[in-house]
């Protein structure tokens, strides 16, 4: 699958429908469902179906993913609807979440875009006996599940008053970084034009009543879906940037391949090949695999492991080079 084939791969509707249908129900069955029928399944049960839930997040941002890039449904419209309702059962809003993979693919391999580099000559590091880096919480506190909290609460931050809005936003999306000196501007013009902005608090309104009605209905039991939440965020938050993490700077077709077995792959709809993704990203997910064999791409790690490498830490700007380590 070369390049130039990209755009003619056909989209594999049928899948998506299933595995779309699927990632709904779980998410159902996860906020509203369980707490109805728990009392009947047993303690065994409650938490086999807690831990489903919880992994099921990975494919149901898969399914997200393929829908940002326009890889769901055939047509704008369908695809776009569907994936509204996704992105609520995600708890977080599609304008948001579409435009913030939209940027990091075009600053990827920037370091603005990069959580885990920092440049010791420009940061003024605070060291203490006592107190950690402020960089390391930050850079800890987004790996463990920030990320998605952040996501999810940009539901909420989105009724505010525009005039509190609007520097939110551009802080966000890097006002006044070098690497990126028009995308402020962009994600003002994206996420606050008026259609936009109702759409991102009609969702939001959806997320708070989902979430309402679902800690209501677990009543007394609200720690085991909130255990659940922490566990959807952990997973979203650490494979956000793990197929980035030590990567080289420079390239925006930059990322690694992981090697995951068959099922395991089919199951993250081929999420493994991130890099094949950033080198081919009008390919649906179906293509990627043929995509890899014909660039000779080679893998630089487990899916399963890669991602653990993240806890090292930030890595300075001026050692990345020496932390890269791929291997067949």
């Amino acid at each position: 699958m070369r390049a130039r084939d990209a755009r003619s791969a056909p989209l594999p509707v049928a899948a998506n429908v299933a595995a779309t249908a699927v990632a709904a129900a779980v998410a159902v069955w996860l906020f509203l469902l369980l707490p109805l029928l728990r009392g009947e399944l047993g303690a065994g049960l409650v938490a086999a179906s807690l831990l489903v839930s919880v992994c099921a997040i990975v494919p149901h941002w898969a399914l997200l993913h393929e829908a940002i890039h326009g890889h769901l449904l055939p047509g704008r419209k369908l695809n776009d609807a569907v994936a509204r309702l996704l992105a609520v059962l995600f708890l977080a809003p599609f304008d948001v979440l579409r435009f913030g993979h939209l940027e990091h693919h075009a600053l990827n391999a920037r370091a603005v875009e990069r959580p885990e580099i920092f440049d010791p000559r420009s940061e003024v590091l605070r060291r203490s006996r006592f107190l950690p880096d402020s960089r390391l919480v930050v850079y800890y506190l987004r790996l463990i599940g920030g990320l998605y909290l952040a996501e999810a609460a940009s539901g909420l931050a989105s009724f505010l008053p525009r005039r509190f809005l609007r520097p939110l936003v551009r802080r966000t999306f890097f006002e006044g970084a070098r690497e990126a000196p028009t995308t402020a501007d962009r994600a003002e013009r994206r996420l606050l034009a008026p259609a936009s902005l109702r759409r991102i608090r009609l969702e939001a309104a959806a997320i708070l009543a989902l979430l309402f009605f679902a800690f209501a209905l677990y009543g007394e039991a609200w720690p085991l879906l909130a255990l659940a939440l922490c566990g959807r965020a952990f997973l979203v938050s650490l494979l956000d940037n793990a197929a980035h993490y030590g990567g080289p700077l420079g390239d925006p077709r930059q990322g690694f391949d992981l090697a995951a077995p068959r099922a395991l792959a089919l199951l993250v709809l081929n999420g493994n090949l991130h890099g094949t993704h950033h080198r081919h990203p009008h390919l649906p997910w179906t293509a990627l695999p043929a995509a890899f064999a014909a660039d000779g791409a080679r893998y630089a790690g487990h899916y399963l492991v890669y991602p653990w490498r993240q806890f090292r830490g930030p890595i300075p700007i001026d050692r990345l080079a020496a932390s890269v380590e791929v291997r067949p």
